[in-house]
Formats: C-alpha cells, sequence, structure tokens
C-alpha cells in the first residue's frame, strides 16, 4: 500500500466576516492555551481518519451477497452515519439492499449518490446576507464520515463503497440566481480537498450543470398553489438568496423551488444508478449524517466546533438564526486540514449550543 502524502492546503481564500481570528493563543481575544491546544488535538484526529484510512487491508471472506448486504445495510442505518431509528430506517431497506444486491453480485464497490446542496452555503451573517463559494469544515467533515463509512464496509466485503457527491447547481442557478462561476469554484474547490486527501477515485462530483443546461428546464410556476410563507420561511428564501427579500418574492421563489427541484429530480435520476442519500431524509432518499450527531443540512450555514470539555468537542452547524447570539473566534488549522479558507470557527458552549 503506497504511503500517504504530506498534509498540505489548497489556496489562501480569506473566510468570511463575523468571525475572530486567533492565530497567536498569546493574543489578548484568545481563549485558553489548553482550548485551543484541545481544538487542534481533535481536528488531529480528524486528519489521521484519513491519512490511517488504508493501514487495516480488508481480509477476503467467502460470504454470500446476502450475507454482505445484511451487514452493509446495518452499518449504513448504524447510529454513527443516520439519525433515522430502526424502525424508521426499515421501509427503505427493500430498495437499498435491492441496488447493493447488484453491486455484490457485480464484484464492484457499493455505490451511493449523496446530495450536498446547490454548491454554496447561505451565510451566517444575517444582516450582510453574503454566501459562501467554498467547501469549509462542514464538507471535511462529510468526507471522513463517507471514509469512515468505507473502511468499516471493507471489513466485511474488501471492493468498499464509492460515493458521488451530486451538487445541483443548475436547481441553485434557476431557483436563487446563484451565478454559475461561483459555483464552479466551490466544485472545483471540493475537487482539489477530495485530491489533497487521496480520496479518489472512491470520491467524486456528480455535479448538474456538467450533464444539463438551464436552458432544458421547464420553469412553469402558473399551476402552482403556494400559501402565504411564515416569518421563518421568508428567513429561509432570504438566506439562500444572499439577500432580503419581500413576502411576495419569496412566494414566487418557493413556487419556482417546487417545479424546478422535481425536474432537477428527474434529470439526475438518469444519470444515478445506486442507493440515492441527502442529509435529511424524503420519501425516496435515506438519511446520512454529514458529520457526528448531525440531522442538518451543512449547506444551511457553516459547520464549526463548540467546545464543551477538553474531551467534548463537538461539531456545530451555524445559520443565520443561531449566529445572532453567537461569538464565534477561528483558528487557523492550515497545518492541519486542506482547507481552502485555512481556518476553522470555534465557540465555549455554556448550554445547548447553535
Amino acid at each position: 500500500m503506497a504511503e500517504r502524502a504530506p498534509r498540505m492546503a489548497t489556496d489562501d481564500i480569506l473566510h468570511p466576516p463575523g468571525y475572530e481570528s486567533i492565530r497567536n493563543p498569546s493574543s489578548d481575544q484568545c481563549l485558553e492555551t489548553s482550548v485551543v491546544g484541545a481544538i487542534r488535538s481533535y481536528l488531529r484526529d480528524v486528519a489521521e481518519d484519513f491519512w490511517a484510512r488504508d493501514l487495516a487491508l480488508a481480509i477476503p471472506r467467502d460470504e454470500c451477497p446476502q450475507t454482505i448486504v445484511d451487514a452493509a445495510f446495518t452499518l449504513l442505518t448504524h447510529r454513527e452515519f443516520t439519525y433515522l431509528s430502526k424502525a424508521r430506517a426499515q421501509p427503505y431497506r427493500a430498495v437499498i439492499v435491492g441496488r447493493l444486491t447488484r453491486d455484490v453480485t457485480a464484484g464492484r464497490p457499493l455505490r451511493f449518490y449523496y446530495d450536498i446542496g446547490g454548491g454554496y452555503r447561505a451565510g451566517t451573517d444575517f444582516r450582510r446576507r453574503t454566501l459562501s463559494f467554498s467547501p469549509g469544515l462542514g464538507e471535511l467533515l462529510a468526507l471522513r464520515q463517507i471514509t469512515r463509512f468505507d473502511r468499516r464496509v471493507r471489513e466485511v466485503y474488501p471492493p468498499g463503497a464509492k460515493f458521488w457527491l451530486v451538487v445541483d447547481d443548475v436547481c441553485a442557478r434557476l431557483v436563487n440566481d446563484i451565478p454559475p462561476h461561483q459555483t464552479a469554484t466551490y466544485c472545483r474547490e471540493l475537487r482539489g480537498m477530495i485530491r489533497t486527501l487521496q480520496l479518489e477515485p472512491e470520491v467524486e462530483l456528480l455535479v448538474e450543470s456538467e450533464y444539463f443546461s438551464p436552458e432544458d428546464y421547464s420553469v412553469d410556476t402558473r399551476e402552482v398553489s403556494t400559501e402565504v410563507p411564515s416569518s421563518a420561511a421568508v428567513e429561509n428564501v432570504a438566506r439562500f438568496l444572499g439577500r432580503e427579500c419581500d413576502v411576495s418574492e419569496a412566494i414566487a421563489r418557493i413556487a419556482r423551488y417546487r417545479v424546478v427541484s422535481d425536474e432537477t429530480e428527474r434529470r439526475l435520476q438518469s444519470r444515478i444508478d445506486g442507493v440515492r442519500l441527502t442529509q435529511r431524509a424524503t420519501a425516496s432518499t435515506f438519511a446520512f449524517r454529514s458529520f457526528p450527531g448531525s440531522d442538518s443540512r451543512l449547506q444551511s450555514g457553516d459547520v464549526i466546533l463548540a467546545y464543551r470539555h477538553h474531551d467534548r468537542i463537538e461539531p456545530r452547524l451555524l445559520t443565520s438564526q443561531s449566529a445572532r447570539a453567537t461569538r464565534v473566534h477561528s483558528l487557523d488549522v492550515s497545518d492541519l486540514l486542506p482547507l481552502p479558507g485555512k481556518q476553522v470557527g470555534y465557540l465555549i458552549a455554556t448550554g445547548s449550543g447553535p
């Protein structure tokens, strides 16, 4: 087995405003050295999950396909990888087992298609509404989840698992007017992160705009019935638009989303041949956690770290709502992780956290 390349970071991209930079533990804004040290230790463990993933090779077993598939489904429904209970996961079993059985019979990796959003993230500053077009800690933790899952699969099935990260950027463009050159930047940097972590070819991107053109989509909302949205629904529209909007625009955007997302789903299905995963379960897609304890969509904001104790540091999703009463510090981790922004946000958690 080839040795891992040294850890390295990609090009420097400034972190979005609103974070207090802490590069020197002796600065006035710095928290105690032990806190910073504990966070760095946590992130060092995250990094090691990537570099050590091939150290333990699976021993081939003479297992029948059904035994392998049953083990894979049990793993997929483990609390580490989904927030669904065993009872709530059961309705998905027949479809998932059927698709995994085809993979095992063919002797190829188990194939999964995992939706991660439209190629950008909503901003966390509810005043400035700045969108983020650079992958961050959330995407890296999602890749870590995939790495951990693949390693566990290889214990019973040496070909392991292969993931395609699905980016529905055409949907983002048609619904929220998101510029394609900016979502292309996100995809390029995410591919760079995957390459630096040496996850190719186990992880690839399936980008909607690389197969379909916006001109091919029909966006007719005349037959769509949309109720007056709540203030929370209007806020949700605004944060993904990257600007304020009124109720009438929110109604129009919601109607547009319903039409375009159905068209996106129909077109992407022609490119998907495996188990469909999303961060939040739907009637036809199974929930796969993007980071430990997660039941949210990482594209809704920034994933930061909540420090509770030196041995209890937890990822948390920070959104434009939870950021209102949250003081977030940032820590330079360019020597540990290949994050384009080179920084990770963290807070000292005193309650339930964001």
